[in-house]
């Protein structure tokens, strides 16, 4: 969505934001729940994120990634800040203290690129502070106006509700009170029911 050549190829349509979200969201559940050792990625961005085949999501550049069991129930101690602006964890920023969390924080990040259609960061202001007051309004027509103007209306209405409450509650600024990757996959997937391709392994 950010690049001349990826705007050349024409509008991503909601369906296909949608099927990122989930993709993306199942890739991190792998990593933190399955993968032996467990990985936090690190380094969630859009530009790690890679479409292939009628734009299924890849997620890629494992190069700041964390390995190691205890990263499932407890934070790391505190570690060198690594990451990209607009997507690094607030609480990570403050604390120093990495955990899975910390990549939930930056897909709620994700979330706001695919809905809005804006970068991570404006100017000064990150998308998560920007959008702020409009995501948490429970007015349906405020919420609308988020969307991506490329869109033209073009949406689910009750998956864009799904998505902006999914980036609320993954941008909370407690990391423990964040929702962590299996939830949102469930989530996800009741959301998107019978709407979206059968999965792909990971």
């Amino acid at each position: 969505m950010h690049t001349q050549q990826g705007q050349c190829r024409g509008t991503l349509s909601w369906s296909n934001r949608v099927s990122i979200a989930l993709d993306l969201a199942r890739a991190l559940d792998y990593l933190h729940n399955v993968a032996d050792p467990p990985v936090i990625h690190r380094d969630i961005k859009s530009s790690n994120i890679l479409l292939v085949n009628n734009n299924r999501a890849k997620l890629a550049d494992f190069g700041l990634c964390k390995l190691g069991h205890d990263i499932q129930t407890a934070p790391l101690t505190p570690t060198t800040i690594k990451g990209s602006l607009g997507y690094v964890d607030t609480n990570y920023l403050n604390t120093g203290l990495l955990s899975p969390k910390s990549d939930v924080y930056s897909f709620g990040v994700i979330l706001l690129e695919l809905v809005t259609g804006l970068k991570s960061f404006l100017g000064s202001t990150t998308i998560a502070e920007w959008t702020e007051e409009c995501r948490k309004n429970q007015n349906v027509d405020v919420l609308v106006g988020l969307l991506d103007p490329k869109l033209k209306g073009d949406a689910d209405l009750e998956q864009l509700k799904v998505l902006i409450e999914l980036a609320n509650l993954a941008l909370l600024e407690n990391a423990e009170a964040r929702p962590d990757m299996k939830f949102i996959v469930s989530t996800l997937l009741d959301c998107t029911e019978d709407k979206l391709q059968p999965e792909l392994p990971v």
